[in-house]
């Protein structure tokens, strides 16, 4: 499977907070079986040193068997917003994409269909 993007979202629009919160989401995915985690670049700014870019607040996210962690990914992503310092995070996969914000009880069972829906090999 192609990498999945991940964007945090936070209410603040603090570089340094929303890179704090992309990298404790990181660490709480790293935790699940066979997927790796990986920072997002871009081309650099004209001038600058660096040829690349890392644009913050968004992880790559890959495994050959995403689609079968989705509950695991849901609550992940359910646990790190209920701490609250993230408005919400949006999964990515191609042009198809599921945002997840702090969601009540009765909404956190569809989150699971929807992201098995992303996940899905084509």
């Amino acid at each position: 499977m192609a990498d999945v993007l991940f964007i945090v979202s936070a209410g603040s629009g603090d570089e340094q907070q929303l890179d704090r919160l992309a990298e404790e989401l990181a660490g709480e995915l790293r935790e699940v079986s066979g997927v790796t985690i990986g920072a997002v670049t871009t081309t650099g700014s004209p001038g600058t040193k660096s040829g690349t870019a890392v644009e913050i607040g968004q992880l790559l996210v890959s495994g050959g068997a995403l689609s079968t962690t989705a509950w695991a990914i849901r609550d992940i992503v359910l646990r790190f917003l209920a701490r609250g310092r993230a408005e919400s995070v949006t999964v990515r996969n191609g042009d198809r994409d599921v945002t997840i914000v702090r969601p009540t009880d009765g909404q956190v069972d569809g989150v699971v269909d929807q992201l098995r829906s992303l996940f899905a090999d084509d």
